[in-house]
């Protein structure tokens, strides 16, 4: 596995690897369908706002995992949080799954199964063997099946059902992780703000807070965050802003029963035509066009 030589890659896997799913909250794909598209020798990079699995059924793989080195054999899985840096190397012989999520799935079903905790933001990568334990194995066959007839299919309520299946994937494999004892190597400051940030837009999107405003509860000046942002996401702190609110409203739009201009509130927008303007500046068409699309 070759070093990295600076500059590390943020990896959207919906946009980069097969646009047609760029607005999904869970994408999968085989572990070989993915390594033939960026190679087996994948050098350092993140996805930012996404959590992934590495489920690897055969074969063998090099991992650096944040400041983690593995060399390990298969059956395994590989948990990676959102902007947690991670590189691997792979035999043409190693296959198994690829499940990417967004973060805004994932931080709920943490809090539940990790209450008090702050292991939603402060969650380390994992790297884990499941060779012990085979009945783990064969409930994870049945899910995988389950995962990629839906994503292949166009079947009623796809993301629904595709975000539940992912859920409980990710249950399955954390309950066999004492994440408490790995908290101690869970990321650091820097990342931990930014990841702080990105929660905070989830949960206040829809109040349309200035950027200072975030800046000052997270105890940043505004430069910082920009400079957090753009270095994690390559993106501005305002465009992050703006992609989750134009997320929420295609889900609104695809999967809503309320009118544009009901949808326009929801949101938080006092003016439906403003919301119109925003959502064709972005998406490069009207809320109604994409709906009827």
């Amino acid at each position: 596995m070759q070093k990295s030589t600076g500059f590390i890659a943020n990896i959207d896997i919906c946009k980069e690897y097969d646009a047609r799913y760029a607005a999904d909250e869970v994408h999968y794909e085989t572990f070989a369908g993915l390594a033939a598209f960026f190679g087996r020798d994948m050098q350092v990079h993140w996805h930012d706002s996404f959590f992934q699995v590495h489920f690897l059924e055969t074969g063998k793989i090099e991992l650096q995992l944040d400041d983690q080195h593995y060399s390990v054999q298969a059956p395994l899985f590989i948990l990676t949080p959102p902007s947690v840096p991670h590189a691997f190397f792979t035999e043409p012989d190693s296959d198994g799954h690829v499940l990417t999520v967004r973060q805004e799935l994932i931080w709920p079903l943490l809090e539940r199964l990790y209450p008090g905790s702050n292991l939603a933001l402060d969650m380390p990568g994992i790297c884990l063997s499941l060779a012990a334990v085979p009945q783990e194995l064969t409930a994870l066959s049945h899910y995988w099946a389950l995962i990629r007839r839906e994503f292949a299919g166009n079947l009623a309520a796809r993301g629904s059902t595709l975000a539940l299946l992912a859920q409980a994937v990710f249950t399955l494999l954390l309950r066999n992780t004492d994440l408490e004892d790995s908290a101690t190597t869970g990321v650091r400051g820097e990342l931990k703000i930014f990841q702080r940030f990105n929660k905070m837009v989830d949960e206040r999107f829809r109040e349309h807070l200035p950027v200072p405003e975030y800046a000052q509860a997270l105890g940043v000046t505004e430069s910082r965050l920009n400079d957090l942002c753009r270095r994690f996401a390559n993106r501005s702190p305002k465009r992050l802003i703006f992609d989750r609110i134009l997320r929420e409203a295609k889900r609104l739009l695809l999967f809503g029963a309320c009118t544009v201009h009901e949808t326009a509130y929801d949101l938080g927008f006092k003016d439906p035509a403003y919301f119109a303007r925003f959502f064709n500046r972005l998406e490069g068409c009207s809320p109604s066009s994409y709906r009827s699309r």
